[in-house]
């Protein structure tokens, strides 16, 4: 299980400048969601980069240099917090990157999938072979972009795809967050009924808002309440073009 954070900006920021002044949240969150952190964004050429590590964010200093200091016009955050004994290492640190999905593409995940490795045999071999993981989530990540290959790019299509296989599934969450050179996608789709029961009901709600032209998303706990944040609903995905800045809320499944 873990915290997420996302952010399309007219002009390049950083984390803690997105969520200010809840800007010590992030590091707070990781003494619970401790098993690694990782960043990705846009450079100025449109390229994703990211940074990650397999240590808790609130004692890494190359989490708070990235959180405090690099700034870029779309991003995505995720803490980790191992779920089962999946081990907490480099290679299980989201996010997950992938050159040739078409493009470049970076996903973080909240959730537990459980059997993830049924789906093995849906995802293209070439990114099977670029796993670096033994996660649930890296096997999600697979087959979501073996479905954004085939549909030739188009995230909406590919997550609907993804949802349509994984519906018979027993897992708690697909919350997702995915940064494309062109897309910054935020996906919101649980099932209440798998919820661990030693968590609070709002744990997979994700909320979005707008500020200063800034439009983020965030996992409960990431910020606090304000009037103007408004709940993704359950089955959608909030889109954002990362080159205007336009976005839209559309269901998929």
């Amino acid at each position: 299980m873990c915290r997420l954070l996302a952010w399309h900006s007219p002009t390049p920021v950083t984390a803690e400048r997105v969520i200010a002044p809840d800007s010590s949240r992030l590091a707070e969150l990781s003494r619970v969601h401790c098993d690694g952190w990782g960043f990705a964004g846009l450079s100025e050429t449109g390229a994703i980069e990211w940074e990650m590590g397999s240590e808790p964010a609130h004692e890494s200093p190359l989490f708070a240099k990235v959180a405090g200091t690099t700034r870029t016009a779309s991003g995505i955050v995720h803490l980790r917090w191992a779920t089962g004994d999946l081990a907490v290492s480099l290679g299980n640190t989201h996010p997950f990157t992938s050159a040739s999905a078409p493009g470049e593409v970076a996903f973080v995940h909240n959730g537990l999938l459980p059997d993830a490795d049924e789906l093995l045999g849906d995802i293209d071999p070439d990114l099977v072979a670029g796993f670096r993981g033994e996660t649930d989530s890296e096997r999600y990540f697979g087959l979501f972009a073996t479905n954004l290959r085939h549909a030739s790019g188009d995230v909406v299509t590919a997550l609907r795809r993804t949802a349509d296989r994984l519906q018979d599934h027993a897992y708690t969450s697909l919350n997702a967050m995915i940064l494309t050179p062109d897309q910054l996608a935020v996906v919101c789709l649980f099932k209440e009924e798998n919820r661990p029961l030693d968590e609070e009901e709002d744990y997979f709600d994700l909320t979005w808002g707008e500020s200063d032209g800034i439009t983020s998303a965030w996992s409960t706990g990431v910020r606090s309440a304000e009037e103007s944040h408004r709940p993704l609903e359950n089955g959608t995905v909030l889109l954002i073009n990362t080159r205007s800045g336009a976005h839209d809320v559309v269901s998929i499944g």
